[in-house]
Protein backbone atom coordinates (compact mmCIF):
# COMPACT_ATOMS: atom_id res chain seq x y z
CA UNK A 1 0.00 0.00 0.00
CA UNK A 2 1.27 3.47 -0.95
CA UNK A 3 1.49 6.44 0.86
CA UNK A 4 1.87 9.99 -0.13
CA UNK A 5 3.12 12.89 1.72
CA UNK A 6 1.89 16.49 -0.33
CA UNK A 7 3.53 19.35 0.90
CA UNK A 8 1.92 22.92 -0.78
CA UNK A 9 5.55 24.83 -1.58
CA UNK A 10 3.34 28.31 -1.00
CA UNK A 11 1.89 27.40 2.04
CA UNK A 12 4.79 24.66 2.79
CA UNK A 13 1.18 22.61 4.94
CA UNK A 14 2.00 18.83 4.79
CA UNK A 15 -0.66 16.28 4.51
CA UNK A 16 -0.16 12.24 4.40
CA UNK A 17 -2.33 10.02 2.61
CA UNK A 18 -2.58 6.02 2.66
CA UNK A 19 -4.80 4.63 -0.07
CA UNK A 20 -5.75 1.17 -0.59
CA UNK A 21 -7.07 1.51 -4.53
CA UNK A 22 -5.46 0.28 -6.81
CA UNK A 23 -6.30 3.19 -9.33
CA UNK A 24 -5.56 6.87 -7.51
CA UNK A 25 -6.66 9.97 -9.75
CA UNK A 26 -4.90 13.56 -8.75
CA UNK A 27 -6.93 16.89 -9.81
CA UNK A 28 -8.50 19.81 -9.01
CA UNK A 29 -12.20 18.57 -8.50
CA UNK A 30 -13.65 17.01 -5.33
CA UNK A 31 -14.27 13.85 -7.33
CA UNK A 32 -10.22 13.13 -7.41
CA UNK A 33 -9.14 10.25 -4.99
CA UNK A 34 -6.58 13.36 -3.74
CA UNK A 35 -7.50 16.76 -4.58
CA UNK A 36 -5.50 19.90 -5.20
CA UNK A 37 -7.77 23.08 -5.10
CA UNK A 38 -5.36 25.37 -7.53
CA UNK A 39 -7.04 26.63 -10.51
CA UNK A 40 -3.69 25.73 -12.43
CA UNK A 41 -4.13 21.77 -12.11
CA UNK A 42 -6.44 20.05 -14.14
CA UNK A 43 -9.37 18.70 -13.36
CA UNK A 44 -7.86 15.69 -13.82
CA UNK A 45 -4.35 16.00 -13.69
CA UNK A 46 -2.33 12.64 -13.02
CA UNK A 47 -3.14 9.31 -11.80
CA UNK A 48 -1.29 6.46 -10.53
CA UNK A 49 -2.00 2.83 -11.10
CA UNK A 50 -0.79 -0.53 -9.89
CA UNK A 51 -0.39 -3.38 -11.80
CA UNK A 52 0.62 -6.58 -9.93
CA UNK A 53 3.55 -5.09 -7.47
CA UNK A 54 4.43 -1.91 -9.58
CA UNK A 55 2.95 1.11 -9.32
CA UNK A 56 3.04 3.46 -12.95
CA UNK A 57 2.26 7.27 -12.79
CA UNK A 58 0.64 8.96 -16.36
CA UNK A 59 -0.35 12.63 -17.07
CA UNK A 60 -3.89 12.67 -18.29
CA UNK A 61 -3.60 15.12 -21.02
CA UNK A 62 -2.98 18.00 -18.41
CA UNK A 63 -2.71 21.38 -18.97
CA UNK A 64 0.60 22.39 -17.34
CA UNK A 65 1.94 19.04 -17.07
CA UNK A 66 3.31 16.37 -14.48
CA UNK A 67 6.81 15.93 -13.10
CA UNK A 68 8.62 12.80 -11.98
CA UNK A 69 11.98 13.49 -10.30
CA UNK A 70 12.29 16.78 -11.70
CA UNK A 71 11.56 15.60 -15.36
CA UNK A 72 8.39 16.15 -17.26
CA UNK A 73 6.58 12.85 -18.33
CA UNK A 74 5.05 12.51 -21.49
CA UNK A 75 0.88 12.65 -21.73
CA UNK A 76 -0.71 9.05 -21.18
CA UNK A 77 3.01 7.26 -20.84
CA UNK A 78 3.36 4.95 -17.96
CA UNK A 79 6.12 5.81 -15.53
CA UNK A 80 7.10 2.86 -12.53
CA UNK A 81 7.84 4.34 -9.62
CA UNK A 82 9.73 3.77 -7.00
CA UNK A 83 10.17 4.48 -3.56
CA UNK A 84 10.79 7.54 -2.72
CA UNK A 85 10.04 9.62 -6.12
CA UNK A 86 8.75 13.01 -6.03
CA UNK A 87 6.25 13.81 -8.40
CA UNK A 88 5.46 17.60 -8.83
CA UNK A 89 2.11 18.94 -9.97
CA UNK A 90 2.16 23.19 -10.19
CA UNK A 91 2.51 23.77 -6.83
CA UNK A 92 2.53 20.38 -4.48
CA UNK A 93 5.44 18.17 -4.19
CA UNK A 94 4.04 14.38 -3.44
CA UNK A 95 6.74 12.26 -2.54
CA UNK A 96 5.58 8.37 -2.99
CA UNK A 97 6.77 5.76 0.00
CA UNK A 98 5.75 2.36 0.06
CA UNK A 99 4.58 1.17 2.80
CA UNK A 100 7.43 -1.08 3.92
CA UNK A 101 9.96 1.96 3.58
CA UNK A 102 8.06 4.25 6.03
CA UNK A 103 10.38 5.44 8.24
CA UNK A 104 7.58 5.98 10.85
CA UNK A 105 6.62 2.42 10.81
CA UNK A 106 9.62 0.03 9.91
CA UNK A 107 9.17 -3.51 9.28
CA UNK A 108 11.82 -4.47 11.57
CA UNK A 109 13.59 -2.56 14.35
CA UNK A 110 14.42 -5.35 15.76
CA UNK A 111 18.08 -5.04 17.22
CA UNK A 112 18.25 -8.76 17.34
CA UNK A 113 21.36 -10.50 15.65
CA UNK A 114 19.16 -11.77 12.30
CA UNK A 115 17.99 -8.01 11.85
CA UNK A 116 21.46 -6.51 11.93
CA UNK A 117 22.43 -9.10 9.89
CA UNK A 118 20.01 -7.81 7.25
CA UNK A 119 20.61 -4.75 7.71
CA UNK A 120 24.29 -5.39 6.92
CA UNK A 121 23.54 -7.17 4.01
CA UNK A 122 21.15 -3.98 3.04
CA UNK A 123 24.12 -2.31 3.40
CA UNK A 124 26.69 -3.91 1.26
CA UNK A 125 24.21 -4.13 -1.26
CA UNK A 126 23.66 -0.29 -1.65
CA UNK A 127 27.74 -0.72 -2.42
CA UNK A 128 26.84 -2.07 -5.99
CA UNK A 129 27.99 -0.47 -8.81
CA UNK A 130 24.64 1.56 -9.83
CA UNK A 131 26.41 2.39 -13.27
CA UNK A 132 26.39 -1.26 -14.48
CA UNK A 133 25.11 -1.36 -17.45
CA UNK A 134 21.48 -3.62 -17.74
CA UNK A 135 22.08 -6.57 -19.69
CA UNK A 136 20.48 -9.79 -21.50
CA UNK A 137 22.60 -12.75 -21.57
CA UNK A 138 21.93 -16.32 -23.32
CA UNK A 139 21.86 -19.43 -21.42
CA UNK A 140 21.37 -22.27 -23.85
CA UNK A 141 21.86 -23.08 -27.42
CA UNK A 142 24.14 -21.93 -30.22
CA UNK A 143 24.44 -18.67 -28.70
CA UNK A 144 25.34 -19.76 -25.55
CA UNK A 145 27.31 -17.55 -23.80
CA UNK A 146 26.29 -14.19 -25.41
CA UNK A 147 25.29 -10.98 -23.96
CA UNK A 148 23.62 -7.95 -25.17
CA UNK A 149 24.28 -4.50 -22.92
CA UNK A 150 21.35 -2.01 -23.40
CA UNK A 151 23.44 1.32 -22.74
CA UNK A 152 21.49 4.61 -21.39
CA UNK A 153 22.80 5.67 -25.16
CA UNK A 154 20.60 3.53 -27.07
CA UNK A 155 16.63 3.63 -26.79
CA UNK A 156 16.35 0.33 -28.31
CA UNK A 157 17.56 -2.96 -28.78
CA UNK A 158 16.33 -5.97 -31.21
CA UNK A 159 16.85 -9.66 -30.60
CA UNK A 160 16.09 -11.97 -33.62
CA UNK A 161 17.45 -14.46 -36.04
CA UNK A 162 18.23 -11.77 -38.46
CA UNK A 163 21.69 -10.21 -39.55
CA UNK A 164 20.50 -7.18 -38.36
CA UNK A 165 19.48 -7.55 -35.56
CA UNK A 166 21.04 -6.13 -32.12
CA UNK A 167 22.18 -9.61 -30.64
CA UNK A 168 21.58 -12.79 -33.23
CA UNK A 169 20.28 -15.99 -32.44
CA UNK A 170 20.89 -18.08 -35.06
CA UNK A 171 17.62 -21.07 -34.31
CA UNK A 172 14.84 -21.96 -35.89
CA UNK A 173 12.69 -21.29 -33.44
CA UNK A 174 13.71 -17.86 -33.02
CA UNK A 175 11.69 -15.13 -35.68
CA UNK A 176 13.27 -13.51 -37.72
CA UNK A 177 12.54 -10.42 -35.28
CA UNK A 178 11.66 -11.77 -32.20
CA UNK A 179 11.84 -9.46 -29.72
CA UNK A 180 13.02 -5.48 -29.21
CA UNK A 181 14.15 -4.06 -25.66
CA UNK A 182 12.59 -0.59 -25.07
CA UNK A 183 13.41 1.79 -22.43
CA UNK A 184 10.08 3.43 -21.22
CA UNK A 185 7.91 3.20 -18.22
CA UNK A 186 10.80 3.93 -16.32
CA UNK A 187 12.82 1.17 -17.06
CA UNK A 188 13.41 -1.49 -19.45
CA UNK A 189 10.14 -3.23 -21.27
CA UNK A 190 10.85 -6.04 -23.55
CA UNK A 191 8.13 -6.43 -26.41
CA UNK A 192 7.23 -9.47 -28.81
CA UNK A 193 7.36 -8.93 -32.37
CA UNK A 194 4.73 -11.19 -33.86
CA UNK A 195 6.67 -14.20 -33.11
CA UNK A 196 5.98 -17.45 -34.11
CA UNK A 197 6.45 -18.90 -30.71
CA UNK A 198 6.08 -16.10 -28.63
CA UNK A 199 7.78 -14.25 -25.70
CA UNK A 200 7.64 -15.97 -21.62
CA UNK A 201 8.62 -14.19 -19.30
CA UNK A 202 8.72 -16.45 -15.87
CA UNK A 203 6.88 -18.42 -17.61
CA UNK A 204 4.19 -16.42 -18.70
CA UNK A 205 3.27 -15.09 -22.40
CA UNK A 206 3.64 -11.29 -22.87
CA UNK A 207 3.28 -8.66 -25.12
CA UNK A 208 4.67 -6.49 -23.04
CA UNK A 209 6.10 -6.56 -19.65
CA UNK A 210 8.58 -4.21 -17.74
CA UNK A 211 11.24 -6.14 -16.42
CA UNK A 212 12.85 -6.69 -13.53
CA UNK A 213 16.38 -7.84 -12.48
CA UNK A 214 16.59 -11.51 -12.67
CA UNK A 215 13.47 -12.18 -14.90
CA UNK A 216 13.89 -15.24 -17.25
CA UNK A 217 12.90 -14.92 -20.19
CA UNK A 218 11.82 -17.75 -23.05
CA UNK A 219 12.06 -16.89 -26.86
CA UNK A 220 10.82 -20.69 -27.99
CA UNK A 221 12.99 -23.28 -26.22
CA UNK A 222 15.93 -20.55 -25.98
CA UNK A 223 16.36 -19.05 -22.46
CA UNK A 224 17.75 -15.78 -21.76
CA UNK A 225 18.29 -14.17 -18.20
CA UNK A 226 17.53 -10.40 -17.85
CA UNK A 227 20.40 -8.39 -15.03
CA UNK A 228 19.83 -4.64 -14.42
CA UNK A 229 21.98 -3.70 -11.32
CA UNK A 230 20.49 -0.31 -11.12
CA UNK A 231 16.23 -2.59 -10.34
CA UNK A 232 18.05 -4.09 -8.07
CA UNK A 233 15.03 -4.15 -4.99
CA UNK A 234 16.67 -3.72 -1.70
CA UNK A 235 13.76 -3.50 0.34
CA UNK A 236 12.31 -6.51 -1.39
CA UNK A 237 15.51 -8.78 -0.72
CA UNK A 238 15.37 -7.72 2.89
CA UNK A 239 11.56 -8.47 3.46
CA UNK A 240 12.90 -12.17 1.85
CA UNK A 241 15.16 -12.38 4.38
CA UNK A 242 13.96 -11.05 6.99
CA UNK A 243 10.82 -13.87 5.77
CA UNK A 244 13.40 -16.45 5.69
CA UNK A 245 14.73 -15.31 9.19
CA UNK A 246 10.93 -15.55 10.78
CA UNK A 247 10.68 -19.10 9.06
CA UNK A 248 13.69 -20.51 10.45
CA UNK A 249 12.04 -19.32 14.01
CA UNK A 250 9.25 -20.70 13.35
CA UNK A 251 10.79 -24.17 12.78
CA UNK A 252 13.10 -23.99 15.93
CA UNK A 253 10.19 -22.58 17.91
CA UNK A 254 8.24 -25.84 16.49
CA UNK A 255 11.19 -27.81 17.33
CA UNK A 256 11.52 -26.72 20.98
CA UNK A 257 7.84 -27.33 21.76
CA UNK A 258 8.45 -30.75 20.30
CA UNK A 259 10.92 -30.92 22.26
CA UNK A 260 9.26 -29.87 25.21
CA UNK A 261 6.53 -32.06 24.74
CA UNK A 262 8.69 -35.20 24.68
CA UNK A 263 10.04 -34.16 27.78
CA UNK A 264 6.69 -33.47 29.51
CA UNK A 265 5.63 -36.86 28.11
CA UNK A 266 8.56 -38.61 29.54
CA UNK A 267 8.70 -36.97 32.75
CA UNK A 268 4.75 -38.13 32.88
CA UNK A 269 5.94 -41.69 32.05
CA UNK A 270 8.77 -41.78 34.61
CA UNK A 271 6.21 -40.09 37.47
CA UNK A 272 3.29 -42.77 36.71
CA UNK A 273 6.03 -45.56 36.80
CA UNK A 274 7.25 -44.02 40.03
CA UNK A 275 3.21 -44.36 41.45
CA UNK A 276 2.72 -47.63 40.18
CA UNK A 277 6.23 -48.77 42.02
CA UNK A 278 4.80 -46.96 45.43
CA UNK A 279 1.30 -48.44 45.25
CA UNK A 280 2.70 -52.11 44.46
CA UNK A 281 5.39 -51.49 47.35
CA UNK A 282 2.18 -50.48 49.73
CA UNK A 283 0.16 -53.46 48.40
CA UNK A 284 2.85 -55.60 49.23
CA UNK A 285 3.19 -54.05 53.04
CA UNK A 286 -0.72 -54.49 53.34
CA UNK A 287 -0.97 -57.86 52.57
CA UNK A 288 2.28 -59.24 54.96
CA UNK A 289 1.12 -57.37 57.52
CA UNK A 290 -2.30 -59.10 56.91
CA UNK A 291 -1.03 -62.13 56.55
CA UNK A 292 1.05 -61.83 59.83
CA UNK A 293 -2.55 -60.04 62.16
CA UNK A 294 -4.01 -63.83 60.62
CA UNK A 295 -1.37 -65.60 61.77
CA UNK A 296 -1.71 -64.00 65.31
CA UNK A 297 -5.15 -64.51 65.57
CA UNK A 298 -4.94 -68.31 65.39
CA UNK A 299 -2.05 -68.58 67.69
CA UNK A 300 -3.86 -66.58 70.10
CA UNK A 301 -7.39 -69.00 69.41
CA UNK A 302 -4.89 -71.86 69.88
CA UNK A 303 -3.37 -70.62 73.11
CA UNK A 304 -7.36 -69.88 74.47
CA UNK A 305 -8.71 -73.08 73.51
CA UNK A 306 -9.42 -75.98 77.39
CA UNK A 307 -6.68 -78.96 77.85
CA UNK A 308 -8.08 -82.76 76.48
CA UNK A 309 -9.29 -85.06 79.43
CA UNK A 310 -7.11 -88.25 80.85
CA UNK A 311 -7.09 -91.38 78.34
CA UNK A 312 -8.61 -94.46 80.68
CA UNK A 313 -6.55 -97.84 80.40
CA UNK A 314 -7.01 -99.57 77.98
CA UNK A 315 -8.96 -102.99 78.74
CA UNK A 316 -7.27 -106.48 78.75
CA UNK A 317 -8.02 -109.35 76.50
CA UNK A 318 -10.96 -111.47 76.63
CA UNK A 319 -10.89 -114.99 77.10
CA UNK A 320 -11.55 -117.33 74.58
CA UNK A 321 -14.99 -118.99 74.57
CA UNK A 322 -15.65 -122.56 73.98
CA UNK A 323 -17.78 -121.64 70.50
CA UNK A 324 -14.85 -119.59 69.19
CA UNK A 325 -12.35 -122.06 70.49
CA UNK A 326 -13.78 -125.20 68.97
CA UNK A 327 -14.35 -125.66 65.28
CA UNK A 328 -17.13 -125.23 63.77
CA UNK A 329 -18.63 -128.76 61.85
CA UNK A 330 -19.90 -129.02 58.27
CA UNK A 331 -23.65 -128.74 57.54
CA UNK A 332 -26.64 -127.90 55.07
CA UNK A 333 -27.05 -124.66 54.23
CA UNK A 334 -31.11 -123.50 54.72
CA UNK A 335 -31.12 -123.29 50.51
CA UNK A 336 -29.69 -126.76 50.68
CA UNK A 337 -32.05 -128.64 52.88
CA UNK A 338 -35.24 -126.35 51.13
CA UNK A 339 -34.09 -128.27 48.04
CA UNK A 340 -33.33 -132.05 49.46
CA UNK A 341 -37.01 -131.78 50.67
CA UNK A 342 -38.22 -130.38 47.76
CA UNK A 343 -36.61 -133.77 45.68
CA UNK A 344 -38.10 -135.62 48.29
CA UNK A 345 -41.51 -134.29 47.82
CA UNK A 346 -40.71 -135.06 44.12
CA UNK A 347 -39.92 -138.47 44.62
CA UNK A 348 -43.33 -139.92 46.64
CA UNK A 349 -45.18 -137.52 44.34
CA UNK A 350 -44.24 -139.94 41.00
CA UNK A 351 -44.06 -143.36 43.36
CA UNK A 352 -47.84 -142.33 44.12
CA UNK A 353 -48.94 -141.59 40.68
CA UNK A 354 -47.32 -144.90 40.24
CA UNK A 355 -49.50 -146.77 42.24
CA UNK A 356 -52.61 -145.34 41.10
CA UNK A 357 -51.87 -146.53 37.51
CA UNK A 358 -51.53 -150.28 38.84
CA UNK A 359 -54.51 -149.50 40.80
CA UNK A 360 -56.24 -149.28 37.43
Amino acid sequence: MPKFIIQNLKSQEEQEYSLHQDNIVFGRINTCDIELPVKSVSRRHAEIVREAQDYFLSDLKSGNGTFLNNQKIRPMEKNLLRSGDLIRIEDYEIRFILAEDNAEHPIEEDTDTDILEIKLIKKMLKTLDTDETPNIEVLNGVAAGKKLLIPDTKQEVVIGRDSNADLIIDENVISRLHVKMERKWGGIVIVDLQSKNGTFVNNDRVEEKLLRDGDKIMLGTVKLLYRNPKDVNLDVISQEISKKKKEAAMREAERLAQKQAEEERIERERVEKEEARKEAEEKAVQEALEKERAEEEIQNAVEASPPPSPEAPPAPPSAPTQSSATPAKPGFSTAEKLMIVGGILVGIAAIAGLVLLLLK
